[in-house]
């Protein structure tokens, strides 16, 4: 059986979209963003010829993650998905020897922990409730002096340095700035939408500002103030994923995040 991994060709993207049974289309969009993102690539696999998977990263400045993973049920002998998975870990490595992160359905995560991923934080994603009217004065939309402090609210609650995906992704967001001070962010418009805070109050109000753009929205178990306040108006949970990370985990603070851009790949 001959394996080959190779950067994806454009001529493949809707072959290795249809790979993605959840979602297709959301997945060609991703895989055409990795092809033209100087920070992204994307990776394909082929056994005996034939496209048997596809897997994307991402790479942030001292981390990267797994942005889509897909594989056929053919290929998922233990040696084809392990040869995938290293060579998903090399090529970060070529970038530096920083962690690597990828978010599965924890019905999924044995052979990630096989190749020697750990299990850092779980999250839900909840759907179909009704949300409460935002209404807070303290919420508008981004000014371009409030970014870095948006940057620094991302870093301290992931402890990475996103600021590439983060300002590529800008349109649209809104901050809550209390007396001059930044102190929450939402970007509507990475992934699910990312909302970020220093506070439950001030969280909260900015889910309230995501949940009517939103068919789905996804937090960190850890974080018993956004869940509450989704079951509160009526949202229950329909997917559960987990965050597993090869090497220093960076330290995701579940607390600030009250919405988080991916679920399972």
């Amino acid at each position: 059986m001959r394996t080959v991994i190779e950067p994806l060709h454009e001529a493949e993207l809707a072959a290795c979209a249809a790979l993605g049974a959840k979602d297709p289309g959301r997945l060609l969009g991703h895989l055409r963003w990795c092809l033209h993102t100087p920070y992204a690539e994307a990776l394909a696999l082929h056994v005996d010829g034939m496209l048997a998977g596809v897997a994307t990263l991402t790479h942030f400045g001292g981390s990267s993650r797994v942005g889509a993973y897909c594989i056929t049920d053919g290929a998922r002998v233990q040696s084809i998905e392990e040869q995938f998975i290293d060579s998903l870990l090399r090529t970060t490595r070529a970038q530096r020897e920083w962690p690597l992160a990828v978010q599965v359905d924890p019905e999924e995560r044995a052979p990630w922990e096989k190749q020697g991923f750990v299990a850092e934080q779980a999250f839900q994603t909840f759907a179909n409730g009704l949300f409460h009217e935002a209404d807070r004065d303290e919420v508008a939309l981004l000014e371009p002096a409030q970014a870095l402090a948006v940057l620094h609210l991302d870093r301290q609650a992931t402890g990475e340095d996103r600021h590439a995906l983060l300002l590529e992704h800008r349109f649209a967001a809104h901050a809550y700035v209390d007396q001059g001070s930044v102190r929450g962010a939402l970007l509507p418009m990475l992934g699910h939408g990312l909302v970020l805070a220093d506070s439950a109050d001030v969280g909260l109000e900015l889910q309230r500002w995501l949940l009517p753009t939103q068919r789905q929205i996804i937090v960190p178990a850890g974080n018993l103030a956004a869940k509450e306040h989704l079951v509160e108006c009526g949202y229950g949970i329909v997917e559960r994923s987990v965050r597993l990370v090869h090497g220093e985990a960076p330290g995701l603070r579940p607390e600030l995040v009250f919405a988080w851009p991916w679920g399972g790949v």
